[in-house]
């Protein structure tokens, strides 16, 4: 089977072929359907600084969809055929404290992707005692796939408390904020602005089909001034693009009390004027993870139809083209690649 996996800690990845997995009695092996490339993903690919404990090799790949198609012995609760996503932190279900139930304290618990062979291959195997979702008859295996990071902006939109008619700026146009900027309409935001380089074109054109009201483009325009000129002080920032700068921006953005929900990963440090945190009570909040429940809300949003994903999908390969897909995604070229079986 072809699979996409980083072998050595350097930028790139390599397109290699493996045996399917052998399903052990407390496995679950898994067709993949589709595997979407988070922006982790092409942090590894680039060797970004934060992932020097990566073990390798190693396949990756986290949000995925995918059909059960062969179970262990042990496996209760999940049957062949069924259409499938798992939250990606799992549970190795054998341990003793697994045995009990207490899945949250996993002496070898693993995250799929990163510490363990993802799903950026046509099979792949996860342990019983994953957390695991069944997908809803009318949503698509594509669509299912980006479960995951729905699930994180959902946390963000959450832990901002956004109430409908405030206001808000999105920065960066690539999968996180063009989720964040659909959930903020959902959410009644009063006004949305979205930020973005020259090179995020066809991704600022999706923000605003979406949804923004105001786009700006950062290498044409200072953000700030242009954030004031056209709406005064907002009442939050989402941060996605995990530009250090940013922090700092964001904060010259806000209202007293506002809030720079951060939700990028940042490999360098920022800087900026806690003065005028403090004195003006605003607030940064670092967003990262989410809950089962989470998950299960982004189903239903998708199942509802609350929520359109399809502009995002901008790109679908096979794993064989692996190294187009994450180029297409370092370019700016795409929002949202999804990987999938050979044709």
């Amino acid at each position: 089977m072809k699979a996409i996996i980083k072998t050595r800690a350097a930028p790139g990845i390599e397109i290699v072929d493996l045996e399917k997995p052998v399903v052990g009695e407390n496995d679950i092996l898994v067709k993949v359907m589709a595997g979407s490339l988070c922006g982790s993903d092409v942090h590894i690919y680039e060797w970004t600084a934060g992932y020097e404990w990566l073990p390798m090799p190693v396949v990756l790949g986290h949000e995925f969809a995918g059909e059960v198609v062969e179970i262990g012995e042990k496996i209760r609760g999940v049957s062949r055929g069924d259409r499938i996503t798992a939250l990606p932190f799992m549970p190795c279900g054998e341990c003793e404290f697994c045995l009990m139930g207490k899945v949250d304290i996993c002496k070898q618990n693993y995250v799929l992707g990163l510490t363990r062979n993802g799903a950026f291959a046509e099979y792949m195997l996860i342990k019983g005692g994953a957390e695991i979702l069944k997908i809803p008859d009318n949503v698509s295996h594509e669509v299912a796939s980006l479960c995951e990071p729905l699930a994180i902006t959902l946390n963000g939109i959450d832990l901002s408390g956004i109430k409908p008619g405030q206001t808000a700026a999105v920065f960066g146009p690539g999968p996180i904020g063009l989720l964040t900027v659909q959930l903020l309409k959902t959410a009644g935001a009063g006004q949305i602005i979205v930020t973005g380089t020259s090179a995020d074109g066809r991704r600022l054109d999706i923000a605003q089909q979406l949804g923004a009201d105001i786009i700006i483009d950062v290498e044409k325009e200072d953000p700030v001034k242009q954030v004031r000129k056209v709406a005064g002080h907002l009442d939050f920032v989402f941060e996605a693009t995990g530009i250090p700068q940013t922090i700092s921006q964001g904060l010259q953005m806000l209202k007293n009390g506002g809030k720079v929900m951060i939700i990028g990963i940042h490999a360098r440090k920022a800087t900026f004027d806690p003065i005028d945190l403090v004195r003006r009570s605003k607030s940064l909040i670092g967003v990262y993870g989410y809950d089962r429940n989470t998950w299960l809300r982004a189903l239903t949003l998708m199942s509802a139809g609350k929520i359109n994903l399809d502009p995002i999908i901008t790109h679908r390969l096979p794993f064989s083209q692996g190294v187009k897909g994450f180029e297409l995604a370092v370019s700016k070229t795409a929002a949202k690649v999804v990987f999938g079986p050979e044709a």
